[in-house]
C-alpha cells in the first residue's frame, strides 16, 4: 500500500530561497549591466516602484484568502446548520420519549413515533386531535388547571396522567409542558409523556398487597394471642410453672411478631406514599401520658426514673394523633429500652415560636460516632445495640423520621457514647380551632 508525499509548506524557507534567487539575479546584473551612467534617483524610483508592485501583490493575495475564506465559512455554517436541523428531526422523530406538538387550544400539530404508539393511533389519524381529551387524571379540575398554567406560558413538570385509548390497554405517563414560538412566529407547545406504566402496576400491586397485609396478617396473631390469653387465665391453678412460662415466652413472642407486622407495613404505607394523615385535636399532655402508662412495665421492670416536664400554655393542637403517638412511642421505647437498670429518661413538651419542640433524654448506651450518620437508615442498628439487645428490627427510628416528615417537621439528635443521647422532634405548632377540640 503506497502512501502519497505529503506536502509541506514552510513559509520562512520558502522567502530565504527568493531571496537568494533574486539576489543572485541583481548581482549578476550589476556585473555584466553599467549602472554607473543611472543617477541615484532613477535607481531609487525602480527600487520604489518594485515594492509597490509587492506590496499591491501581497495586499491582493491577503483579500483574496479572506474572501475565499467567507465564502468558505459560508458553506460550512450552512452545513453544519443543515446537519443540526436534520438531526434534531431525526433525534424528535426517533426519540424512545413521546413529543407532541400542540397549539395553545391543545390541537395536536405533529407527533413523533413514540407519541403515535402511545396513544394507539397513526400519523393521519393523530393530528388535529385535542390531546386533553386523550389524557386525564384523577381530578379533571386539575387538569383543566394544567391548560390554563399552559396558556399562561407557565412551564408544567411530571403531572401523572392516564392515556385514554381504543383498546383500553392502560398506559400512565408523566406529563411536562412548555410553550414556545416557532419560527413563524406563532406560539406553540411542547408536550412529553414519559411512560410509568410499569412502575404505576408495580405501585398499585404493593399497595394492594400492603392491603391485603394489614387484615391477613394481623387477623391469624390476633387469634393466637387471644387463644394463649385465654389459656392462661382458664384455671390457672391447674397449670404447672413451666407452663405459665412458655405461655409467657408465647404472649411474648406474639407480641413482637405483631410490632414487625405493624412496623411493615407503616414502613410500607411511607414508601408507597399512601400514607394519609388524618388531622384531629391532640392534648399532647393527656397523649403522652397514656403512653408512659403503656410502656411503664418495661420501665418498673429495669427501675427507671422517668422524668416528664409539659408547658401549660401549649393548648390542643391540630396534628395526626396516630403520627405523633407513633413518633413518641418509638423514641421512648428505645430511650427505656438501651438504658441501664436505674438510669433516668427525660421526656419534655415546649415550644419555641410557633413551633412544638419534644425532646426525650436519656442516660444509656449513646450511639457510636462511626453509626450517627445511618442511624435514621432502614434497618439499621448501631453496633453497640446490637450486642446488648439483640431483639430490634432497625424499623423504629426510620419510621419516626418518616412520619415527622408526614407532619412537615424535623427530628434530630446529640448523643455521646457510653453518656447517653438526646432526641429533638420540631413540628409545626397549630393549635386546634373550638369546634375540634368540643
Amino acid at each position: 500500500m503506497s502512501t502519497s508525499p505529503q506536502k509541506t509548506n514552510h513559509p520562512l524557507a520558502h522567502a530565504i530561497v527568493v531571496f537568494i534567487v533574486l539576489f543572485v539575479i541583481v548581482l549578476c546584473l550589476s556585473i555584466f549591466l553599467d549602472f554607473s551612467k543611472m543617477d541615484l534617483g532613477g535607481l531609487l524610483f525602480i527600487v520604489s516602484l518594485l515594492c509597490c508592485v509587492f506590496v499591491a501583490k501581497n495586499t491582493y493575495d491577503i483579500s483574496k484568502s479572506s474572501a475565499n475564506t467567507a465564502v468558505l465559512e459560508q458553506e460550512i455554517s450552512k452545513d453544519v446548520a443543515f446537519a443540526s436541523e436534520e438531526m434534531y428531526i431525526q433525534l424528535y422523530n426517533n426519540s424512545p420519549v413521546p413529543y407532541i406538538l400542540i397549539t395553545l387550544d391543545g390541537m395536536i400539530e405533529s407527533a413523533n413515533i413514540a407519541a403515535v404508539r402511545m396513544f394507539g393511533l397513526t400519523q393521519d389519524t393523530i393530528k388535529g386531535i385535542d390531546v386533553f381529551e386523550k389524557i386525564k387524571t384523577d381530578d379533571q379540575a386539575h387538569l383543566d388547571f394544567v391548560l390554563e398554567k399552559f396558556r399562561s406560558g407557565v412551564a408544567v413538570s411530571d403531572e401523572m396522567v392516564s392515556i385514554k385509548r381504543k383498546d383500553l390497554r392502560e398506559e400512565w405517563a408523566l406529563l411536562s409542558l412548555f410553550s414556545f414560538t416557532n419560527a413563524g412566529g406563532q406560539k406553540i407547545g411542547l408536550l412529553t409523556l414519559v411512560d410509568i406504566t410499569k412502575q404505576k402496576k408495580a405501585e398499585d400491586a404493593k399497595s394492594e398487597f400492603v392491603s391485603l397485609a394489614s387484615h391477613q396478617l394481623r387477623t391469624p396473631i390476633a387469634g393466637m394471642k387471644w387463644s394463649a390469653e385465654l389459656l392462661q387465665m382458664d384455671n390457672p391453678e391447674s397449670l404447672t410453672d413451666r407452663q405459665h412460662k412458655y405461655i409467657g415466652r408465647l404472649l411474648e413472642s406474639i407480641r413482637r411478631m405483631a410490632v414487625l407486622v405493624d412496623d411493615f407495613l407503616r414502613v410500607s404505607r411511607f414508601e408507597l406514599g399512601t400514607f394519609q394523615p388524618e388531622f384531629a385535636a391532640v392534648d399532647l399532655k393527656q397523649l403522652c401520658e397514656d403512653i408512659l402508662v403503656e410502656q411503664s412495665v418495661r420501665a418498673n421492670q429495669k427501675k427507671i426514673t422517668v422524668e416528664t416536664f409539659f408547658d401549660p400554655t401549649i393548648p390542643p393542637i391540630n396534628t395526626d394523633p396516630n403520627l405523633i403517638r407513633m413518633i413518641i412511642t418509638n423514641i421512648y421505647t428505645n430511650a427505656v429500652k438501651y438504658t441501664r437498670d436505674e438510669g433516668t429518661v427525660h421526656l419534655g413538651v415546649g415550644r419555641k415560636d410557633d413551633e412544638l419542640i419534644i425532646t426525650i433524654e436519656d442516660n444509656g448506651m449513646g450511639i457510636p460516632p462511626s453509626d450517627q450518620d445511618a442511624i435514621f437508615s432502614k434497618l439499621f442498628r448501631a453496633g453497640n445495640a446490637v450486642r446488648n439487645e439483640p431483639d430490634g428490627t432497625g424499623l423504629g427510628l426510620y419510621i419516626v423520621k418518616e412520619a415527622v416528615h408526614v407532619l412537615r417537621g424535623q427530628v434530630s439528635f446529640t448523643s455521646t457514647e457510653d453518656i447517653g443521647t438526646t432526641f429533638e422532634v420540631v413540628l409545626p405548632l397549630e393549635e386546634a380551632t373550638a369546634c375540634e377540640v368540643g
